[in-house]
C-alpha cells in the first residue's frame, strides 16, 4: 500500500521529533516523511507528519499557530527553562491570587520579541543552540517577533500554574513562562506541556504510534491519514476553470490583476491567518497554492509557491 498524505501523530514524551518521524518512516515504508512543527521531547501531543507527495506541503503545516495546555511551577529557574534541566536558583514564592498570575499573563497577549532559550534546536552559526549551552558558550541569539493571540489559566493550585495558551509560529512556551515567572518575582519552570493543534490539526484526531502500529497492521490506517488536499484546506481558495487550471500546471503564468479579481468576486476572506491562497478547479482538484494579494489589482505576475500535477 502506498501511504502518502498527512497523519496526526501523538508524539509520546522523551522523544524527539525526528526520531518519531524515523519510527513511522520504518514501520510504514515509506521513503519520504517529514514533520510540520518540531516538539521538545520533554512536549507531547500533535505532531503532524508529511508521508510521501505530502512532504512537498510541509512549508505550509510549518507557519500554522499553536495551541497548547501546560503547567508550570513558581519558585524554580532551570537552565532549559522546564524541568529537564538543572535547578540554577529557587525563590520564595509570594502570596499570590488566580486574579494576580492571571493579570500578569494577560500583560504577555499580543506581539512581542522573544529570543529562543539557550537550550533549544534554534541555529547559530549552523550548530543548534543546545550544543553551544553544553560546551558552557554563552550565544547571544537575536530576538524574533511571535504572537501570542491567547494565554489563559485554567486553574491556579500554588505553586503550580495550569494554563492554554495559544500562539504563532516560533513562539519558545518555555521562554514564555520562564518571562511570566520573572515578572511574578519568583522564577517559574515548564513542568507539563502538550501542543493540542497546529494549524487545522487537532489532537482528537491524533493517533498514538502504537494505534498507528495497529491500524497500519489492520490495513485501516488510510482511513485516518488526511489527503493533501484536505491538509490544506484551511488556505482560502478561489475557483478556476478547468482550462486555467491545464494552464498553470504547464507553468504558464496568472496575472495579478486577474488573481485580484477573482479574489473579490468570490469574496474569499482573509482568514485564517496565513498569507496565500488555494486554487482549485471546480471539481475541487487542488492546482496551486500562491500569495493572497494585498491589492485586488496589479500589475505584474502572482508567484506560484506549489503547482500540483493532477
Amino acid at each position: 500500500m502506498t501511504v502518502e498524505g498527512v497523519l496526526v501523530l501523538d508524539k509520546p514524551r522523551d522523544m524527539t521529533s525526528t526520531e518519531a518521524v524515523e519510527r513511522l518512516k520504518r514501520l510504514l515504508r515509506v521513503r519520504k516523511a517529514g514533520h510540520g512543527g518540531t516538539l521538545d521531547p520533554f512536549a507531547t501531543g500533535v505532531l503532524p507528519v508529511c508521508l510521501g507527495r505530502a512532504t512537498k506541503i510541509a512549508q505550509f503545516i510549518l507557519e500554522g499557530d499553536k495551541r497548547y495546555e501546560g503547567v508550570f511551577e513558581l519558585g524554580i529557574i532551570t537552565d532549559t527553562y522546564d524541568l529537564t534541566g538543572e535547578v540554577v536558583e529557587r525563590r520564595p514564592v509570594p502570596e499570590l491570587s488566580a486574579e494576580e498570575v492571571t493579570r500578569v499573563m494577560e500583560e504577555f497577549v499580543g506581539i512581542l520579541e522573544q529570543v529562543p532559550p539557550p537550550y533549544s534546536a534554534a541555529k547559530y552559526k549552523g550548530r543548534p543552540l543546545y550544543q553551544w549551552a553544553r560546551k558552557g558558550v554563552a550565544v547571544k541569539k537575536e530576538p524574533k517577533q511571535v504572537e501570542i493571540l491567547e494565554f489563559r489559566l485554567k486553574s491556579f493550585d500554588p505553586p503550580r500554574v495550569f494554563f492554554e495558551v495559544y500562539c504563532s509560529k516560533g513562539t519558545y512556551v518555555r521562554s514564555l513562562v520562564h518571562e511570566v515567572g520573572l515578572r511574578l518575582g519568583c522564577g517559574a519552570t515548564l513542568v507539563e506541556l502538550r501542543r493540542t493543534q497546529k494549524g487545522p490539526f487537532r489532537l482528537e484526531e491524533a493517533l498514538t504510534l502504537e494505534e498507528v502500529e495497529k491500524l497500519h497492521a489492520e490495513g485501516k490506517l488510510a482511513e485516518r491519514i488526511r489527503s493533501v488536499e484536505e491538509a490544506l484546506s484551511f488556505i482560502p481558495a478561489i475557483v478556476v476553470s478547468t482550462e486555467m487550471a491545464r494552464r498553470l500546471r504547464q507553468g504558464r503564468p496568472l496575472s495579478l490583476n486577474v488573481l485580484g479579481n477573482l479574489v473579490r468576486l468570490q469574496k474569499v476572506p482573509r482568514r485564517p491567518r496565513v498569507p496565500w491562497l488555494r486554487i482549485v478547479t471546480e471539481e475541487g482538484d487542488l492546482v496551486a497554492v500562491t500569495y493572497y494579494p494585498e491589492r485586488f489589482s496589479g500589475d505584474g505576475w502572482a508567484e506560484m509557491l506549489r503547482v500540483f500535477v493532477s
